[in-house]
């Protein structure tokens, strides 16, 4: 043995003794040193010789991972998403005012995946309180059906006011309650007032008519569109469809033309062709959603359908497409393509002439993107359209940041605001050219 290594032996017996000393009680004997010595020498012998490359490859391991996650995240992940529309002096004017579309989205980091996505959604749906409208009122139709609106941000507002209103569209099996965060980045952040339109048969409304319709009815939307106008005059009226609510609001457009009682909308995760679209939904989602529905309109008013034309055949349905397919009796319509003629927006879409901003994502596993794809032709040709396009998002998700905020609320913040600007500066040039 060498010189060095008995001098690190006498340092590592010295350190034992110390270590023993400062354990040891204030009169120790003999045979209790001794045995405190050992075992101190002893745990020091055997942090020593502890596999220390062990401890060395997992840091290294994690700051590998945690570089490989991060470079996948900024380089994959995180995109500026892409703009289809007519090169224009409007809708130039428009996104230049909307900063959120013009910098990188960041998905949040921790549920950038479309399915985590839909997971993270649902679950805070599920977990957060109802949420509080100021009133909701029920409207009745001519044929004896019920509708109704549901208000937020009009405790202080009065007839007369111009505070701008929000019409939201809601999901397909959903009412005002699945819409709330959106209602209230409305009233909160942008201090508008918001209204869902709510449709028969959803939330709390009684079945008054056996009829039920999952798109909505336009001429039911005309009616209390009127009644909103009717009661607040002055105030402009934006459009925000969700998911199922946006083809709602797409067909009222195209019927509308420039009778439109929107000043501008929004359509987030919109399916275009429903006909064709409700088949390409993924799989395991489309047997959700079709189960979902029978719980959800079917079962809950059956008593008002069970009597129906059609209502075995709709409650045997196995999947999202075969329920719509089915569905025309309990809607009012003799046939299927009859129903899909009056109620799929394809159709009069190309005759929309508000200015419109869509959102669509290249993950999303209910409107997929080959929607979107075959409808680009007409979609590029709307003078006044701005298609937004993301890879990531999901479902109407749209999560950014580490706190999973709504980037689609943002974006139709700052459109419906630019919409505002830009009509308050043509009525300024109005005046001054008279």
């Amino acid at each position: 043995m060498s010189d060095r290594d008995n001098d690190y032996g006498t340092r590592l017996l010295r350190g034992g003794r110390r270590i023993a000393t400062a354990l040891r009680p204030s009169h120790p004997s003999r045979g209790e040193n001794l045995t405190l010595e050992k075992n101190a020498l002893s745990s020091i012998f055997r942090f020593l010789e502890q596999p220390l490359d062990l401890y060395f490859l997992i840091i290294i391991s994690f700051i590998l991972s945690s570089a490989a996650f991060g470079g996948y995240y900024l380089l994959v992940v995180v995109h500026t998403p892409e703009l289809f529309f007519v090169p224009n002096s409007f809708n130039k004017d428009l996104i230049s005012e909307c900063k959120t579309l013009l910098r990188p989205y960041h998905p949040t980091f921790w549920c950038f995946n479309r399915h985590l996505m839909l997971v993270v959604m649902l679950f805070r749906e599920f977990r957060s309180k109802e949420y509080k409208y100021d009133s909701i009122e029920q409207i009745r139709m001519k044929d004896g059906g019920i509708t109704g609106l549901a208000w937020s941000g009009i405790t202080n507002i009065k007839p007369k006011d111009k505070t701008p209103i929000v019409v939201i569209f809601h999901t397909i099996a959903g009412d005002e309650q699945d819409v709330k965060n959106t209602v209230g980045y409305i009233t909160n952040i942008l201090k508008w007032t918001a209204v869902v339109c709510i449709r028969r048969g959803h939330g709390s409304l009684p079945l008054a008519k056996p009829q039920i319709n999952t798109m909505g009815s336009t001429s039911d939307l005309k009616k209390q569109l009127d009644y909103i106008h009717k009661k607040f005059p002055n105030a402009p009226l934006f459009g925000v469809g969700i998911s199922a609510g946006s083809g709602l609001l797409a067909r009222y457009l195209g019927e509308a033309g420039l009778k439109s009682k929107f000043a501008a909308a929004v359509a987030i995760s919109p399916a275009y062709d429903i006909e064709k679209a409700f088949h390409r939904i993924h799989p395991m989602y489309s047997k959700i959603m079709g189960q979902r529905l029978i719980d959800y309109f079917l079962k809950r008013h059956y008593d008002s359908l069970s009597q129906l034309k059609g209502f075995s055949e709709v409650m045997n349905t196995k999947t999202m497409g075969e329920f719509q397919d089915r569905l025309h009796h309990i809607s009012g319509y003799k046939s299927k393509e009859e129903y899909y003629q009056n109620s799929n927006p394809i159709h009069v879409a190309a005759n929309i002439k508000t200015p419109l901003l869509i959102l669509n994502s290249e993950d999303d596993p209910i409107c997929v993107y080959m929607n979107v794809m075959e409808n680009l032709h007409w979609l590029t040709n709307l003078q006044h359209s701005i298609l937004v396009k993301t890879k990531r998002g999901s479902h109407v998700a749209y999560f950014e940041g580490a706190s999973a905020r709504s980037w689609s609320d943002l974006v139709l913040g700052e459109y419906f605001q630019a919409i505002l600007k830009q009509k308050g500066m043509m009525k300024a040039k109005k005046k001054i050219s008279k």
